[in-house]
């Protein structure tokens, strides 16, 4: 165990080479300890006990068989040897008594063993429920993106790092343009499919450092961290012409845009004071035509 190689066998802690190695030794204590073997059997248990908890039901009873035999090998010999010294009701009675109590061994192992399994899989039904509710908790079902929750509490996080460090950040709101429309023209389900689709190009579009969220209806947001006006318009830019190239099967004349809103973070300012700036950029971009980036310093 100490030198790593048991990490290779199936059975690493060497359970079953443990309780095989103390049975030969009891069998031989109880070859020297003949007039007590009746107390001296409860050293097989022992060995027993040491493997309820890790051995499946097979293969306690393949311990306690083994633990049979060599017991029944021992009183074979020792008949053989010194049939003088033999008695069989006594040999009888602790061949039974070994054989019944093994027996209650294999049931009650089995017992834990299934109850141990049972456990493990509750707790791994546990970790996986977790796990959904988590992403529940700061993902959009439909999109995958953050949703409004876990972005503001993002937005406030890169305030405080930007306002102490003194970093540039900004802020984009996006809206597609004329969703309304599909809705009513092409039923909710393609309305859906604009979304997702949206939301999978601007994934693939930004950076990794970038925060995308949708934040609510046909609503985004996206925050800058550590980037330029330029680098954050062209990144938009390229997010509207990608956008505006798709097709979509269950209409294929459609042609969808966005309009978004940029500004740039003002040391000091509150995380609604910010969003405000974006919203004001993004409703100047709608007022010209949409289909555009608006910007507030």
């Amino acid at each position: 165990i100490r030198s790593g190689l048991s990490e290779r066998l199936g059975d690493p802690s060497l359970t079953i080479l443990q309780m095989a190695t103390g049975i030969i030794l009891t069998t031989v204590i109880l070859h020297y300890t003949r007039e007590l073997r009746g107390a001296m059997l409860s050293i097989y248990f022992m060995v027993m006990t040491f493997g309820i908890f890790a051995l499946d039901r097979r293969r306690q009873m393949a311990m306690a068989g083994f633990t049979l035999f060599c017991f029944t090998t021992l009183q074979v010999y020792e008949w053989l040897e010194t049939p003088q010294q033999a008695i069989f009701s006594f040999l009888i009675g602790h061949w039974i008594i070994l054989a019944l109590i093994l027996c209650w061994f294999i049931y009650m192992g089995g017992y834990i063993h299934n109850l141990q399994s049972r456990v493990r899989d509750q707790r791994e039904n546990l970790r996986d429920a977790h796990t959904r509710m988590e992403a529940i908790a700061v993902r959009d079902d439909l999109t995958g993106l953050y949703n409004r929750r876990h972005f503001l509490e993002r937005l406030e996080e890169e305030l405080s790092l930007a306002n102490r460090n003194h970093t540039p950040l900004y802020l984009a709101i996006i809206d597609l343009d004329h969703f309304k429309q599909v809705n009513d023209n092409y039923g909710h389900h393609s309305g859906d499919e604009v979304l997702s689709r949206f939301a999978r190009i601007a994934s693939q579009s930004l950076r990794k450092s970038d925060l995308l969220a949708r934040y609510g209806g046909e609503e985004f947001v996206v925050l800058f961290p550590h980037a330029s006006e330029g680098a954050s318009e062209a990144a938009l830019e390229r997010l509207r012409n990608q956008f505006s190239e798709q097709h979509y099967d269950f209409a294929p004349e459609l042609h969808t845009s966005f309009s978004a809103g940029l500004t740039a973070y003002q040391e000091g300012e509150t995380a609604d004071q910010l969003t405000k700036r974006a919203d004001t950029a993004l409703y100047d971009a709608k007022s010209r035509g949409r289909d555009r980036i608006a910007k507030l310093p």
